[in-house]
Order: C-alpha cells, then sequence, then structure tokens
C-alpha cells in the first residue's frame, strides 16, 4: 500500500462515494494515468469497490471503501477516523443512486471551494457528516458538511451546509430551518465555540423550494438577528461551484 493509494482510502471513508476526477483533485494530482493505476489495484485488490455501468458511457465510474480497505484502516488507523463508521462499507453497495449523487454534489462543493481560496490566499477546513459524527454540541442531525475559511490576517468564517435533494417535502424544508433556529437559541454552539455562529447555507434542487424557503426563512429570523441563512441552486452550484456570487442572503421582513 503506498502513501498515495492509502490516501485514496482515507477521502473513500471521508466522503463514501467518489469519482476517478475528483479523487485525483482531491490529491492534487496531475496524471489521470497514474490515479486510473493505483485505482484499478486497489479494486482489483478488494480495498476500493467500483461502480460502473458500461451502458452508460457518458456516466464515470463511482467509487466506494471496499472490505480490504475497511480491515486495513481498523490494522493502520488514522488520527479522526472513527473505527464504528468503518462498518458501514458492508451496506454501502445496496444505497440508492440518490445518495451517492448527495455524496458526490458534497464533494464538489468541497473542490469548488478548495479553488476558491487558492485564488484568495485563505485556508479551507472541510467536514464531512463523517467527520462530523458523534460531536458533542452539534445540530442533530448534523449538517451535511461544516466548513469555515480561514482568512490570510486570520479571520475565520464558519458555515453549516446542507443539501436539499429532488422535491423536497415543505414540512421537511421547514423543520430543518427550525432546528438551525432551536439550536442558535440554545446556544451549545456559543456556549462551547469561540468562533461566531456559522453562516447557513441551503442548497434548493429548484426554485420552488428556494423561493419557498425565502419566505419562510424571513419570518424565522425576524427574532434572531445572530441567524444569517443563505440560499442557492443546485444547478447554480453544480455549474459554478460554491462561490458567493449564487449565494442569496436571506434578509428578515423588518430589518
Amino acid at each position: 500500500m503506498t502513501t498515495r493509494q492509502e490516501e485514496i482510502l482515507l477521502h473513500l471513508y471521508q466522503f463514501r462515494f467518489l469519482t476517478r476526477k475528483q479523487i485525483q483533485s482531491l490529491l492534487n494530482h496531475k496524471h489521470p494515468t497514474r490515479i486510473i493505476d493505483w485505482l484499478n489495484k486497489l479494486t482489483d485488490g478488494g480495498y476500493i469497490r467500483r461502480y460502473y455501468n458500461p451502458s452508460f458511457v457518458t456516466k464515470p465510474a463511482v467509487y466506494s471503501l471496499g472490505l480490504k480497505g475497511r480491515a486495513y484502516l481498523k490494522k493502520h488507523p488514522v488520527k479522526g477516523i472513527k473505527i464504528p463508521l468503518l462498518d458501514r462499507v458492508w451496506r454501502e453497495p445496496k444505497l440508492s443512486k440518490q445518495f451517492r449523487c448527495h455524496c458526490l454534489f458534497i464533494a464538489d462543493c468541497c473542490l469548488s471551494l478548495t479553488e476558491l481560496v487558492k485564488t484568495t490566499g485563505a485556508k479551507l477546513h472541510f467536514y464531512t457528516k463523517t467527520d462530523l459524527s458523534n460531536l458533542k454540541h452539534l445540530i442533530i442531525p448534523s449538517p451535511d458538511a461544516y466548513f469555515s475559511i480561514e482568512e490570510v490576517k486570520g479571520q475565520k468564517k464558519g458555515y453549516f451546509l446542507d443539501i436539499f435533494d429532488d422535491l423536497p417535502v415543505r414540512m421537511i424544508l421547514r423543520k430543518r430551518v427550525r432546528q438551525y433556529c432551536q439550536y442558535y437559541e440554545d446556544g451549545d454552539w456559543q456556549d462551547y465555540n469561540n468562533n461566531p455562529f456559522p453562516a447557513i447555507i441551503l442548497i434548493c434542487p429548484d426554485s420552488r423550494s428556494f423561493n419557498y424557503l425565502n419566505r419562510y426563512i424571513k419570518t424565522m429570523i425576524e427574532e434572531e438577528p445572530g441567524l444569517s441563512f443563505y440560499l442557492a441552486l443546485r444547478a447554480d452550484v453544480k455549474t459554478r461551484g460554491l462561490i458567493r456570487g449564487i449565494l442569496y442572503k436571506v434578509e428578515p421582513l423588518n430589518p
């Protein structure tokens, strides 16, 4: 097992599902043939799984951690890995395509932010739901990701990221907003973190859910001036990345 191959296992542990291009970007590697060679060897050895349908040649292969990869990480634990989470590799092949796409989208968000900070000189800290698992004093259920951007001058701004898949029920949208409002009111973050309460980014699958959330959040944050919600359309994030230009800040009805 080379250091680079071990890195691939760790990225699959963190994001659960990744494409070859995403893995190459996460490794910051210039040569796709080398990545393909590593992936083939890891797949043939049972360290990772490959999901690919030759009938759909335009869709790239997707990878997840395999049984031998689980055994390797249990035998060679790395700081931050939660050993009980490795047991989910048994369930990975049975998870829905929608869930796989959800994980791939989160990885795309991380990669777009990585490219963004390269242009500003800032530092990105990105944590997936796997990284956040079992953390005390965090909102339940945990967000899809938490990330912070540390500016050159040392200023750090944090964000919770939630991604709604196709056609979410309005009740689910309302419930999630209320959970964040309650979490803010309870003060768990404020009591156990020195950094300001993170802004909340909600990625919507369509304009209908976007507009509904905008109207609903406006009424919820009138009494919570410390809460900041941002909305974005999934299609915009997919084509342009998670950049400030596509984020819409929700303002209270009576600022």
